[in-house]
This record gives structure tokens, sequence and C-alpha cells, in this order.
């Protein structure tokens, strides 16, 4: 059974008979439009503000996440770390300074 959306919808016909239009509502109403396909979801339609507001906050959300993440990690006082030359070893290569590599 079909639940009913508190949101606007549309079908695919509608979509493609006039695209602004539905643009337009999601412009009007501050939400996506939801586009059904034979009563099932298909996509939604934002407008471009509305898609670079999603947008900004889904990348502030990771920063949060990865700072969180972060400040985990340093409070941390049981971990084992080891020094540069322990990690890389060290390797007797000799540098060709014109190897074409800039």
């Amino acid at each position: 059974m079909f639940k009913v959306l508190d949101v606007p919808t549309t079908s695919i016909t509608e979509l493609k008979k006039a695209p602004m239009a539905i643009i337009d509502l999601a412009k009007e109403s501050n939400t996506g439009v939801y586009v059904l396909n034979r009563n099932e979801v298909a996509g939604v339609v934002l407008s471009e503000h509305q898609y670079k507001a999603i947008n900004k906050e889904n990348d502030q959300l990771h920063e949060e996440i990865l700072l969180l993440e972060t400040a985990l990690r340093l409070s941390k006082t049981d971990i084992v770390t080891f020094t540069d030359k322990e990690v890389r070893a060290s390797y007797d290569v000799e540098i060709d300074e014109n190897d074409g590599w800039d």
C-alpha cells in the first residue's frame, strides 16, 4: 500500500512535460518534489539552492565526524608509537637528479 507523503509529488510524465514547473514547485515549497513512477518513488527534484545546501550540510557533518574521530584518537593513552626510521626503515638509495622527474 502506498504511504501518502507530506511533500509535493509528481509523475515522470509531468516531469517530462514541464520540468521547470517541477523545479519551481520545489523552490516554492522549499522541499524536494518526489517523482513517482507507477506509485513508486523514482527520484527527487531539488532546486539548485536546495542541492547546494544539502551538499554543504553533508560536508560540514563529514568534517565534524573527522574532528571527533581525531579527538578520540588523541585522547587514547594506551597507544604504541613508532619512529620514522622504524616505519620507513633506512634504505641506501642513490637519487639520480637527472632522471627526468622534476
